[in-house]
C-alpha cells in the first residue's frame, strides 16, 4: 500500500462502512483527490470508475483478482483483471454534454454522474430506472424552435438516449468475459471497480484495528501512535508480542 497513511485508509472506512456503494465511491474519491463530494459526484460514471481504478492500482497494484461460478455447471472459476488495460480504447467520456437529433427533435443531454445513479437506485424495474435516468439525463429537449417535455418521447427515442449515452461513455459498463474450464461455458461478467477496491480497503482497515488492539494491550500506546509507526516496525512489535 501507498499514497495513504494507515489512519487515512481507517478513516475513509469508517467513514463508507455505512453508506450506499454508490455514495462510497464518492466519499473514496473525494478523499482521495480532496476535491469536494459535489464535484466528485459529478463526474461521469466511466470517468469516475476509471478513478476508482487509478486509487485502487496505487494502493494495491495494477491487478484485480476476482471469482465467479459457472452459469450453467457451478464450478468455481478465479481471473484476473489488469487495471491499465480496462478502458485503454476509451477515447470519449470526457464529453460531459452531448447532442442527439432525429429529423426536428433536438436533444441536448448530459453524461450519467453518481447523482444520478443515487435517484435511480430506489426504482423497483430496469424499465422505470432507464426512464428516470434518461429524464435526468436531458438538458433540453425541442421540436424545431419549440421546446418540448421529455415525457412526450416516444419508446424508440428513450432507446436511442440509453444508447447515445452508453456509447458516449463507454467506461460506465465494463463486461468481462469469462470462460469455465470445467464445462467451456461462455459468459460475461460485470466489472464493479468499487466493490473491488472497497473489499480490499475494508480488509485492510480491519487488520490494522486489530494490530492496534494487539498492541495498545501490550504497550498501552495510543491508537494515534500505533498507526504512526511504519509498517516495518509495527510489524516487528507484532512478531515480538507473538513470539
Amino acid at each position: 500500500m501507498s499514497s495513504v497513511s494507515a489512519s487515512e485508509l481507517i478513516s475513509w472506512w469508517e467513514a463508507g462502512a455505512r453508506q450506499h456503494p454508490v455514495e462510497r465511491a464518492v466519499t473514496l474519491l473525494s478523499a482521495w483527490s480532496r476535491e469536494p463530494r459535489e464535484k466528485t459526484a459529478s463526474l461521469s460514471i466511466g470517468r469516475r470508475d476509471r478513478q476508482l481504478g487509478a486509487i485502487y492500482q496505487s494502493l494495491f497494484g495494477p491487478v484485480l483478482n476476482g471469482f465467479a461460478e459457472c452459469l450453467k455447471c457451478g464450478e468455481r472459476l478465479e481471473y484476473e483483471i489488469v487495471i491499465p488495460e480496462l478502458h485503454s480504447d476509451a477515447t470519449s467520456g470526457n464529453q460531459q454534454e452531448i447532442t442527439l437529433s432525429s429529423g426536428e427533435l433536438f436533444l441536448h443531454l448530459r453524461l450519467p454522474n453518481s447523482f444520478d445513479l443515487i435517484a435511480v437506485s430506489g426504482c423497483h424495474d430496469v424499465d422505470s430506472a432507464q426512464r428516470t435516468l434518461g429524464r435526468r439525463c436531458v438538458i433540453d429537449a425541442r421540436v424545431g424552435e419549440s421546446a418540448i417535455a421529455v415525457d412526450v418521447l416516444d419508446d424508440s427515442t428513450w432507446e436511442e438516449i440509453a444508447a447515445r449515452l452508453a456509447e458516449s461513455d463507454p467506461g460506465a459498463e465494463t463486461l468481462i468475459d469469462l470462460t469455465c474450464s470445467a464445462c467451456a461455458h461462455n459468459w460475461q461478467v460485470m466489472l464493479d471497480i468499487e466493490r473491488f477496491l472497497w473489499a480490499k480497503i475494508n480488509v485492510m482497515a480491519r487488520r490494522l484495528l486489530r494490530e492496534v488492539h494487539i498492541l495498545a494491550q501490550t504497550y498501552h500506546w495510543s491508537e494515534a501512535e500505533i498507526l504512526a509507526l511504519t509498517p516495518t516496525r509495527r510489524q516487528l512489535y507484532l512478531e515480538m508480542v507473538q513470539a
